[in-house]
């Protein structure tokens, strides 16, 4: 599934000396905002990437604060941004962004700043100082949550040397290769590397199986030119030929040397626990791993060249989409007060790949449909998804199947606009699923 990556302190969240207030208009929305976000078109452009970028930042500074509790706060951040991302036109007065769903009281002291002032003091404040930067930063390692994450910045740790450095510290295998390899996976994947890997892996598969799919799921399927990884969803027409096809395809890649990391975990799909209200994960057979990506397989105008001295986290304004961090140039290593320097420099150096995370899902064709669906994305969208079927079809939704609780039936999909239909949705596409 998705997974939140970092949002940058661009200079579009900062008190400029020349910034004016926005002029208040008094138009109104003709109709009324759907309430469930699935019920919306989001795409990735839209109209107010000043207002959600700041809220982006304020969710993902929630959820470090709440390190695993519940994310009550971060959530409603994140509602509130969904709801911008809809607005067909520039939000430009704060009465209208009362009349929209899901904007609660702080998102709107907020977007009343950015109306009124240009930028958020609260935004601000959390970018000048050094908890929600470290934070990215030790996040950014791989296999490294918020709750280490918080325990190592209140241990007093700022810079990846003290992580590398601290004789304490008891590292588990996939927390020092994300050291090893910060600077790659910190690097966005571009969509033509994504293709490259997708292509090794179809080719590795369809020669153990013929007639094997591999979907390109995640953002780049929701139209993103970049990422922070490459999510494969694997499957074959006929129930039961994808059997054993993981286990066979890794041997294969390893044999090759085309894995720096992986671990994996077998189907613990149980269909009687479909109706449980906590069953909302998926539990397909998985492989989460590091991809060695051949440098030469990747055009040299793909590779992105440290230009900036900028704190970690920091986009250099009009580098990249607000709305899609570290994106356009790659992630300084450079930290106030410290300097995050690669153990490994020389050895990075020298290798002649480029490490780029991979997750490699298996799904039996009778799940494929909504499969797709909740590999997708996004992450708000599948939660809304749910919501409504829960809330406004006494149905439950998995990545698995859908399950009618008054009929106490399921109901089988052979595409993603079936699944809609069972719904009664109208179908979104995957590029109007980006909220």
């Amino acid at each position: 599934m998705e997974e939140k990556r970092p949002v940058p302190c661009t200079d579009s969240l900062r008190l400029k000396s020349s910034q004016a207030a926005v002029p208040v208009a008094t138009e109104s929305i003709a109709e009324p905002m759907p309430k469930y976000e699935c019920q919306r078109i989001t795409r990735l452009k839209h109209h107010n990437h000043r207002f959600t970028t700041a809220l982006a930042l304020l969710e993902e500074h929630a959820g470090y604060l709440q390190s695993g509790k519940q994310d009550s706060r971060a959530l409603a951040f994140r509602k509130a941004a969904c709801s911008l991302k809809a607005l067909p036109h520039p939000l430009t007065n704060i009465e209208e962004a009362r009349t929209l769903p899901h904007i609660g009281r702080h998102s709107l002291e907020v977007i009343q700043d950015i109306l009124e002032d240009g930028f958020s003091r609260e935004v601000q404040d959390i970018c000048d100082g050094d908890f929600y930067e470290t934070m990215q930063l030790f996040t950014g390692i791989f296999g490294v949550g918020a709750t280490t994450a918080r325990k190592w910045y209140e241990t007093g740790f700022r810079t990846l040397d003290d992580i590398r450095n601290d004789s304490t510290l008891s590292l588990k295998k996939d927390q020092k290769i994300g050291l090893d390899l910060y600077k790659d996976l910190n690097t966005p994947v571009t969509l033509a590397e994504a293709d490259i890997i997708q292509d090794l892996v179809k080719s590795e598969v369809q020669k153990l199986q013929p007639g094997v799919t591999v979907v390109l799921t995640g953002g780049f399927r929701r139209g993103k030119t970049k990422g922070h990884d490459v999510d494969l969803l694997i499957s074959h027409p006929t129930e039961g030929k994808e059997t054993g096809l993981l286990s066979a395809v890794l041997a294969r890649l390893r044999g090759k040397d085309l894995l720096a990391y992986e671990t994996t975990s077998a189907n613990t799909y149980d269909p009687s626990s479909v109706s449980k209200k906590e069953y909302t994960m998926d539990h397909f057979e998985r492989c989460f791993s590091i991809f060695k990506l051949d440098k030469s397989l990747i055009s040299s105008t793909q590779n992105a060249k440290p230009t900036s001295e900028s704190p970690a986290g920091v986009v250099k304004e009009g580098t990249s989409n607000p709305d899609r961090p570290h994106q356009g140039e790659e992630v300084s290593l450079e930290r106030a007060g410290g300097t995050a320097s690669f153990s490994e420099g020389d050895k990075t150096a020298e290798k002649t790949w480029v490490g780029r995370r991979v997750d490699l899902i298996i799904a039996p064709a009778s799940q494929y449909a909504y499969a797709l669906v909740g590999w997708t994305g996004s992450k708000h969208f599948n939660r809304s998804l749910r919501l409504y079927a829960d809330h406004e079809r006494n149905m439950k939704l998995t990545s698995h199947v859908l399950y009618d609780t008054v009929k106490h039936q399921y109901l089988p999909a052979s595409s993603e606009e079936e699944v809609f239909r069972h719904l009664q949705l109208p179908y979104r596409e995957p590029a109007e699923r980006n909220c």
